[in-house]
């Protein structure tokens, strides 16, 4: 079988660590935008964390805005350039925890921009800590004995916040199988596509492991994916408008 070639957009080495999901990820999205053909009509707007990393290897117009901001910005960024694809690679924490209140506004205002939010249940950059979406008896940095609801309150859940949303397209997905990858890049197309025809707000949020911070190896984070994880967060399509 010959070997599938990376998409032209990577003009470096991914600088994700070994067995990372936003990396696979960033392979999806550029696959995606070079089939296309959009990738000269699009602005990606980068949140800071480890997702921030894809700006130095991929050849895409990228607008960095303060940490978890990015509702904010790529609102911004489609009403300035309504020409223009406008989307964001956000983190669970950013998107969902100091940018909840940008995140959550542009929903409920259906802004015609998309969000792909990769959910690993931490803070990967800065060591692990929790998150909105750490999980209930979740060990993490900042909470060695797990998560509980008396200490840290319930865990965020997008398909609850969401659920009932006036918004083009709410979607979960993973990244743990072949055929999990094929169904994330087909939620990822569904969405932009979605959002050149004016529908509206769209959410994918993509699961994805952190094996430095799972203290895991990257098999077995895959595993945990499957077997906790997507437990606690259902795969699939919410809302589909």
């Amino acid at each position: 079988m010959v070997p599938k070639k990376a998409p032209e957009l990577f003009y470096d080495e991914s600088r994700f660590c070994g067995g990372c999901g936003h990396g696979i990820f960033n392979r999806i999205l550029a696959e995606v935008l070079e089939e296309m053909d959009i990738v000269s009509d699009t602005i990606i707007c980068s949140d800071i964390g480890c997702n921030h990393q894809f700006q130095f290897w991929m050849n895409v117009d990228a607008i960095v805005p303060p940490h978890g901001k990015m509702g904010a910005a790529i609102t911004a960024m489609k009403r300035v350039r309504p020409d223009k694809n406008i989307m964001t690679i956000a983190g669970d924490g950013g998107a969902y925890a100091i940018g909840i209140g940008e995140t959550t506004s542009a929903a409920l205002r259906n802004e015609n921009v998309v969000m792909f939010v990769m959910n690993n249940t931490l803070f990967g950059m800065t060591g692990g800590q929790l998150a909105p979406t750490t999980m209930i008896d979740q060990k993490v940095a900042s909470a060695p004995l797990g998560r509980t609801v008396e200490d840290n309150g319930q865990n965020t859940d997008v398909f609850k916040l969401m659920g009932d949303m006036d918004i083009a397209y709410l979607a979960r997905t993973s990244v743990t199988s072949p055929a999990n990858i094929m169904k994330t890049k087909k939620a990822v197309r569904k969405a932009i596509e979605k959002h050149q025809a004016g529908k509206g707000f769209c959410l994918v949020e993509v699961l994805v492991p952190c094996p430095t911070n799972w203290h895991m190896t990257p098999a077995k984070s895959m595993e945990y994916i499957d077997e906790v994880v997507s437990k606690v967060y259902e795969l699939g399509e919410k809302i589909d408008r």
